[in-house]
């Protein structure tokens, strides 16, 4: 069933995400088309939901195939007046939110793999991208986008992908609501938000930390030229991932590709 802005904002009780909807048939990339509504000046909280995405993004520059009628993609504009250095924190929120929208509509429990990734029964069902806009010192915006596999089929994925990917549909057994899971995921995603402006990241990271499946465990991450690889013991009070290494030493990552190892 199509997507429907009114049937998304029916019972919809949010302060400040989903001030408006922009619903959209297909894009090129629903955080593009967000980006572009912020640089025009659209106000905080405002969402950009697409039926289909021809590019949608993921994190290095990888697409996240995003086939019509089948997901959730969609990115929201958010205007908090932070620095920029705790904007970061603002993608694992988006996580935050995303798995509680799984769990309320599906009751399928989803944990958090370090830096993006939403999984079930070991499957990535979801990923987030935050980005962001600052001139000078000062945060213009925050775009995240997150994209979750609803109701694929296994067949619905290239193969390539078959082994990693899932969707809620085949972890549940079951087609799942589109709307419920939009509605869902901007209701958690606004009281989150109003607790990040009220608290800063605390709250966040302690919930992260205690879903997180990165943490405790062997990894080997790659971010730009750097690869390292140890033992994942904590998420620091920026939200960077702390790999100890096989020498004692402490490796604090923002951003990369994690493959658990151990």
């Amino acid at each position: 069933m199509p997507l429907r802005e009114e049937a998304i904002r029916a019972g919809l009780t949010t302060r400040r995400i989903g001030s408006a909807i922009h619903l959209l048939h297909e894009v090129d990339s629903t955080n593009d088309e967000a980006a572009a509504l912020a640089r025009g000046g659209e106000a905080d909280g405002a969402i950009v939901i697409a039926e289909a995405q021809r590019r949608g993004r993921g994190r290095l520059g990888r697409q996240w195939q995003s086939p019509k009628g089948l997901g959730l993609y969609l990115s929201v504009i958010l205007r908090p007046a932070i620095p920029p250095h705790d904007a970061p924190v603002l993608t694992l929120m988006s996580a935050v939110a995303g798995a509680d929208a799984i769990e309320r509509t599906t009751g399928l429990i989803a944990a958090f793999k370090w830096p993006n990734d939403l999984i079930v029964h070991g499957r990535k069902v979801g990923g987030m991208l935050g980005e962001m806009a600052v001139e000078g010192s000062r945060l213009l915006y925050v775009i995240l986008g997150i994209g979750i596999n609803v109701n694929q089929a296994e067949a619905d994925f290239d193969e390539e992908l078959r082994q990693t990917a899932g969707s809620l549909r085949v972890e549940a057994g079951h087609l799942v609501d589109r709307t419920a899971i939009a509605r869902s995921f901007c209701e958690s995603l606004d009281g989150w938000y109003e607790r990040f402006l009220c608290d800063g990241p605390p709250p966040i990271l302690e919930y992260v930390r205690r879903h997180c499946l990165t943490l405790g465990r062997q990894v080997t991450a790659r971010s730009g030229d750097q690869e390292v690889s140890g033992l994942a013991i904590e998420l620091d009070d920026e939200g960077r991932l702390v790999i100890r290494g096989a020498s004692g030493e402490l490796h604090h990552l923002l951003a990369g590709d994690v493959t658990l190892t151990g």
